[in-house]
């Protein structure tokens, strides 16, 4: 088969019954389908097969969620059916779509070595980047004083104002952070990557007001539940709606807070520290 029998022949996968649909642009045979990677978003999951004149073809994946495009995608995703059912989507059964049909022409995949590269590369940069904040970070002497004594973790310079403004900083030392789950209706990229189902954060030493989590729900009621844990220094847990002071949520603790009437409000959970060693976990349930 030619080039461009191959390339022709690929839009012969189209069915009405099918839950993908495939367009061929150029040298390239492109497989689209849709799911839900929320109850509210609707997620587009896009794969490229390159077709070269040596009989072979390079592979791209793409996720869109309706803000921002990544490369890449996870193997199963849970996708939220309009009946509220849900199911699992699989981005493998659809590259096996053309992987199949490339195969069956005589095609054979090879890997992108640009792509490795820069899959290579980026761990590197943020490895430096990383190295050179710890170092800032223990090069640089606190003033603070822990005036209320180690067994007392009130704040006692960071002011409620502090937290409420947009303008919050803070330095911390050696560090983790995980997260995990799927994205609300958070618009912008000032809270998109605090809008995750599970956020895990700890500092070997925070000083400041960092933004924890940020939700946006279409529904009335959203659960958080927080679990901290405070071995020196102080801090505090504030739940803000829209902007305004909600509750504070005791550190220490495991605490499950339900927020009513909510619908298309934004939801942001802030944590505050002086010079504080400290764990925390947030998870949502909407």
């Amino acid at each position: 088969m030619t080039k461009q029998e191959v390339l022709q022949g690929a839009l012969a996968l189209n069915c009405s019954d099918k839950k993908y649909t495939i367009t061929v642009e150029g040298d390239k045979i492109i497989i689209e389908t849709k799911y839900h990677g929320t109850r509210v978003r609707e997620s587009t999951f896009r794969c490229i097969a390159h077709i070269k004149d040596d009989k072979t073809y390079t592979e791209s994946t793409y996720d869109f969620d309706g803000y921002r495009k990544q490369y890449g995608v996870r193997k199963k995703a849970v996708s939220y059916c309009l009946d509220g059912s849900k199911e699992v989507f699989d981005s493998e059964e659809i590259k096996k779509v053309l992987r199949d049909y490339l195969d069956s022409c005589g095609y054979q995949r090879v890997v992108n070595k640009k792509l490795i590269a820069l899959c290579v590369s980026i761990p590197v940069v943020v490895i430096v980047a990383i190295l050179i904040a710890v170092i800032i970070s223990l090069t640089s002497e606190s003033d603070f004083i822990d005036t209320n004594g180690p067994e007392n973790f009130a704040l006692t310079e960071i002011t409620r104002e502090d937290i409420l403004s947009k303008d919050n900083n803070y330095r911390s030392s050696v560090g983790s952070a995980s997260h995990s789950g799927h994205h609300t209706n958070i618009i912008g990229t000032r809270l998109r990557d605090c809008d995750y189902d599970y956020i895990s954060k700890s500092f070997g030493k925070i000083h400041g007001v960092v933004i924890l989590q940020a939700t946006k729900i279409s529904g009335n009621t959203l659960t958080l539940n927080i679990s901290s844990s405070v071995e020196s220094g102080n801090a505090e847990i504030v739940i803000i709606v829209d902007g305004e002071y909600y509750c504070s949520v005791d550190v220490n603790q495991v605490q499950s807070i339900t927020l009513q009437n909510v619908s298309n409000k934004e939801v942001i959970v802030k944590l505050a520290g002086e010079e504080a060693k400290m764990k925390i976990d947030v998870t949502r349930v909407y």
